[in-house]
């Protein structure tokens, strides 16, 4: 039997786009059965529904309905299942190939759609959306912008997500990727997100920054054995997390500036959350070789 699993580092789709694209499925309406499988995955997203239902466990990405919008939705749930406690997660890609994100090339202000949510106590679920551009020099991904929503407690009833989208540098994207994970450091059995309706909103001028004006930098990235975060205000903790949004590396500080040593890393892209000293968050990608 051939389990569509979602591997720990994915790789980014690099596809040529229209100017302006949708989000594939970003409403839920369509769902497929892989080969094999008495599950149904939406379609141009990876989960972790052939894990979760390998030895007779429940999918924990699963279709609702009536759909906030339209007829469906999806609901992403952390279960404890035959391997043990999995969290909920959906990522937008192909599930032929393993390849996360989708073509698209304009630089939208936010990410929408409507969501609730039930995220357990001492648990932590997010969305996020990033953009990347392939450099033919460097071989890589570069980021371009990205955006994140902590999620925390209950909401109820269908409420408007919006997600403002800062951008890093001047550079058209060439690559979306979203996640959605109803946990992440510590998984707690039962938090949930339901989603539906996804979108982008009006899109921003080149050069123009979306929500908080920090200047970040990462550098070097890709790197190898040590990278450096460096901000206009202080930092409090910086969170290196895996695709699957695992924490791989944390580090408190006191500074603008830290060096953090990612040298046991394995190669792939990860996401950098800063945590300032007010409890703002924001987060970049980095690329370890």
């Amino acid at each position: 039997m051939k389990l569509r699993v979602l591997l720990p580092s994915l790789a980014i789709a690099c596809l040529s786009a229209p100017a302006i694209a949708q989000i594939p499925n970003g409403g839920f309406e369509t769902w497929v059965t892989p080969s094999g499988a008495t599950y149904q995955d939406p379609a141009g997203w990876l989960t972790f529904n052939g894990l979760a239902t390998f030895g007779g466990g429940m999918p924990t990405t699963e279709q609702g309905s009536p759909g906030a919008v339209g007829n469906y939705y999806a609901t992403v749930t952390t279960r404890n299942g035959p391997f043990g406690l999995l969290q909920g997660v959906a990522i937008s890609g192909d599930a032929d190939s393993g390849a996360g994100g989708f073509a698209y090339s304009s630089r939208p202000a936010a990410l929408t759609g409507q969501w609730q949510h039930g995220i357990q106590p001492q648990d932590t679920g997010m969305v996020a959306v990033y953009f990347t551009k392939w450099n033919a020099v460097t071989q890589s991904s570069d980021s371009v912008g990205g955006g994140v929503a902590v999620v925390l407690g209950s909401l109820s009833g269908w409420n408007a997500m919006n997600i403002p989208i800062t951008y890093f540098s001047s550079a058209t994207p060439d690559t979306a990727i979203i996640a959605i994970f109803s946990s992440m450091n510590a998984p707690v059995e039962g938090s949930f997100i339901k989603i539906d309706d996804l979108g982008f909103s009006s899109v921003s001028g080149i050069g123009e920054n979306s929500g908080i004006a920090d200047v970040i930098k990462l550098f070097p990235s890709p790197a190898t054995d040590v990278f450096t975060v460096s901000a206009e205000r202080t930092i409090q903790q910086v969170s290196v997390m895996d695709m699957t949004g695992r924490t791989v590396l944390e580090q408190g500080t006191n500074a603008s500036q830290i060096t953090l040593n990612v040298a046991d890393l394995k190669p792939g892209r990860y996401l950098v959350q800063l945590r300032f000293a007010n409890g703002d968050r924001q987060v970049r990608s980095m690329v370890k070789q």
